[in-house]
Formats: structure tokens, C-alpha cells, sequence
């Protein structure tokens, strides 16, 4: 599918300077902010900009400001640079962290394993430095070449047009925040030259065996109305699908979903299958919705109204009447060793922390619970798709009380763009997980 083009937007570009002071306007309480500075012109010019405004604030609005830098450890120059940016932090008075991301890199995926590595560190940071939120230097630019490819993989669909979130929730708990999302990199490089600030360039940008690099060279040209309106679009399916969840699902023992299927509402088709195919990926562990394909086979079945069983992103799917009913499969398990003292994720759907002082296994059994009301089929994926834990081995059982087991919502594991919490947090109302924190914008 094509890019849609535009020769100008209806959507003012904001100076780098206009978008820090928005930002730091949107911002609801004083927060203690770190920069994910790598030395580049953007991260660099975030920093800048975010100092002289922190600065001019002083005490009447009062934000704290803190830097980290990762040394991904994948060119011999890296560390230098990330000294540098420390000096620049010290000249500053900003508080510095250099996180370095060590051990064997993996020979394929490699930009996909830097960027998690990067995050995670970026994590790690902020907990070292006792920061609330994450601020990285993503630009207009950035956000063009993610819509572009995104488009290009036909990545969610439509979805994938809203492109990059001004603000996505990391493993559940920190903010990463975007404030140069209509912000220009060329004006960024201006105001850094007009402040006497070099910056690095980081070869691997202009490296043509990364998709951003080809995507970037091919000029793509999307306007950013056409964005900004995927996004609230976005957004907006994200509250349908919510409250359609909300007046049409009841929660069941063993982590069973029932929804009514009667036409009483007027939801659209769109958002009904937005809130079914993320729902789907939660029970079934996946972190991604279902395809195209599958959906479609799920919309034709519930058009024609008779009863069905589907099997979706490992979540078998079974209509009985005007009630359909969901919940894990019963195959395709996995067992998970878990150390004392250790957490781990089993199956993508909970969280496991074994507390106790002994070697555990996890591996699938019978829900504790079974309600024999429920269609056989169902009955029948509950008496094999729940954890059950024992010691190493394989005889006695740890105090239960030593094992905590959380649900998991797999789809939001990693990153929750900030349109997409209505329908998290009604997703984790029913399975019972917890609500995410806040937006801080």
C-alpha cells in the first residue's frame, strides 16, 4: 500500500524551541525527566533545549533534568562518545549515566536486539537516577520514515498510520515521551549551530542495509495532518473498543471471556474487531493482533450468525448462540525454569516471581476452577491451559504463598502507545491484571 503524499500540511511544523516549552506545558506535575542523549544532533539538541527551559522556569514551574547515554558497544568510537556526552553534562550540571550494553551481540536482528537492549537500559537509568519518565529525541523526520515503513509492511493495518505515539508506556511502569514529534531535524541542527554545538553523526544512519536508511533516502513525503488524524482515529477506536468490552464482557473463572453478541449497542464493526483482535492476543500471549486473513474469517463467522469454533493467535474463539466465548488453547505449552529468588514470563500470559528459596518448573494443567456450564470445548482448553508449579524435582510443590502469578497483557508487554491505554486498562480489568499508571502528558 502507497504512502499518502502531500505537497504542504495543514499541520504547523513547531520550531525545536516552541516544542520544548509545549511539552514542558503538557507535563501535569513536576517530574524529574531523563534525556536519552547519544550525542547525535537530535538527543543533543533535546538536551540543550530542555536545560536553558528547565532553567528559565526556575522554581515556579519546577521540573528536574537528568541524562543517560548507551554505549550499544557496536563501534570502537562509542565510548569516546559517550564520554562526551557526559562532559557536556558535567559543563552542564546535568546529572550523567552511561549504561553499556555488553555480553555477545546476535549476528541477524541485530537493530531489532540494539533497540531493546537501548530501552532497557534507558530503564535501568532512570531507575539509577531516581528519574519518572524517559524523553528521547524522535523528530518529524522520524516519524515520517515510521509511517512510511509501517505502511510499506502494512503493519496493523491502518493502525500503523498513526506512527510513532507522543507518549508509549515501557514493560508496563516508565513514560518514554516524544516532545520533537513536529519538530524538523534540520531546525534542531540550526539552533545547535547558532549555539556553537557540534554533534556525532552515527555512520550506521547512512548504512542502506537498514530499512530506515533505504526508507529515509527514498524521500518519503506523508503530510503530518494525515498523521496527527491516524492518531486521533486511533485514539477514538481505542474508547469505542474499550466501552464496547465494557457493556459486552464478563469475566470468567480460568481466565475465560464471555461476550454478549446481541445488537443492542451501536458500536462500529471496526472497533468491535479492534477490541476483539486485541483482546485475542492478550488470552492467547501473543504481542501481536491476529492478521488480516484471520480477522477477516473472524468478522464472516460472526456475520453469518450460526454457531462457529475458530482458533486465532492461539486463542480458540467459540460462539454458542448469542454468547461468544474465548480463552487460551490447550497446546503449544512451553515449561519455564525458574530459579529461587527469580521472576520470569510463562507463556506471554503471566508473570511468575518465585519467592521462595527453591528451583521451580512451570509448566500448563487444569484451571483451579472449571464451570461446567461453559461449552465443552471451552471446559475442555481449561483442563490443560493454566500454570501449575513444582520444585525441580518434580514431586513436592512450593508454599503457595511463595509464588506470585500475575497476569500478563501480552500485546502491551513491551510498549503501549498512549492511544491505546483505554483499551489496556479494559482489557486488564477483566483478566485482572493491573491498570497502567497514569500518562504524565
Amino acid at each position: 500500500m502507497a504512502a499518502p503524499l502531500a505537497a504542504a500540511s495543514s499541520l504547523p511544523e513547531l520550531s525545536p524551541e516552541a516544542a520544548i516549552e509545549d511539552f514542558l506545558n503538557s507535563l501535569l506535575r513536576p517530574t524529574h525527566l531523563l534525556a536519552a542523549v547519544s550525542g547525535g544532533s537530535d538527543s543533543l539538541g533535546l538536551l540543550l533545549l530542555l536545560k536553558q527551559a528547565v532553567d528559565r522556569r526556575g522554581t515556579a514551574l519546577p521540573h528536574s533534568l537528568s541524562a543517560a547515554t548507551v554505549d550499544h558497544g557496536l563501534r570502537p568510537e562509542s565510548a569516546l562518545e559517550a564520554r562526551h556526552v557526559a562532559q557536556i553534562c558535567q559543563e552542564l550540571g546535568i546529572p550523567h549515566h552511561i549504561a553499556s550494553w555488553t555480553g555477545d551481540k546476535p549476528k541477524t536482528g541485530l537493530p531489532a536486539a540494539a533497540r531493546q537492549a537501548r530501552y532497557r537500559l534507558l530503564a535501568d537509568s532512570a531507575d539509577f537516577l531516581k528519574a519518572e519518565v524517559i524523553l528521547t529525541g524522535h523528530t518529524l523526520d522520524d516519524q515520517i520514515e515510521t509511517v512510511a515503513m509501517r505502511t510499506d509492511r502494512s503493519v496493523d493495518g491502518a493502525l500503523g498510520l498513526a506512527g510513532m505515539a507522543p507518549a508509549t508506556l515501557y514493560d508496563g511502569r516508565l513514560w518514554l515521551l516524544r516532545p520533537f514529534l513536529r519538530s524538523r531535524r534540520a531546525a534542531i541542527r540550526a539552533s545547535l549551530e547558532g549555539a556553537g554545538q557540534a554533534w556525532v553523526d552515527d555512520p550506521s544512519n547512512e548504512d542502506p542495509r537498514y530499512e530506515r536508511v533505504r526508507t529515509r533516502r527514498a524521500s518519503p513525503t506523508i503530510d503530518p495532518a494525515v498523521i496527527e488524524t491516524a492518531a486521533h482515529h486511533r485514539q477514538s477506536l481505542s474508547r469505542q473498543a474499550a466501552a464496547w468490552l465494557q457493556h459486552r464482557a464478563t469475566a470468567m473463572a480460568g481466565r475465560v471471556v464471555a461476550l454478549s453478541l446481541d445488537a443492542s449497542d451501536g458500536a462500529t464493526t471496526e472497533a468491535r474487531n479492534h477490541a476483539l483482535a486485541t483482546l485475542i492476543a492478550v488470552l492467547g500471549g501473543k504481542p501481536h493482533r491476529p492478521g488480516a486473513d484471520s480477522l477477516s474469517r473472524l468478522s464472516a463467522a460472526l456475520a453469518e450468525g450460526s454457531d462457529f469454533r475458530l482458533t486465532l493467535a492461539r486463542t480458540l474463539v467459540l460462539r454458542r448462540r448469542d454468547w461468544l466465548f474465548m480463552t487460551r488453547e490447550r497446546r503449544g505449552f512451553l515449561p519455564l525454569s525458574l530459579p529461587a529468588g527469580r521472576k520470569g514470563l510463562w507463556d506471554g500470559r503471566y508473570m511468575i516471581a518465585n519467592e521462595s528459596d527453591r528451583d521451580i518448573l512451570i509448566f500448563a494443567g487444569p484451571a483451579p476452577t472449571i464451570d461446567f456450564a461453559l461449552p465443552g470445548a471451552i471446559r475442555s482448553a481449561l483442563a490443560g491451559n493454566s500454570p501449575q508449579t513444582v520444585e525441580k524435582n518434580g514431586i513436592s510443590f512450593p508454599p503457595a504463598d511463595q509464588i506470585a502469578i500475575r497476569p500478563q497483557l501480552s500485546a502491551f508487554a513491551d510498549f503501549m502507545p498512549c492511544w491505546d491505554q483505554p483499551l489496556a486498562d479494559a482489557i486488564a480489568r477483566l483478566i485482572g491484571a493491573e491498570p497502567s499508571p497514569a500518562c504524565p502528558i
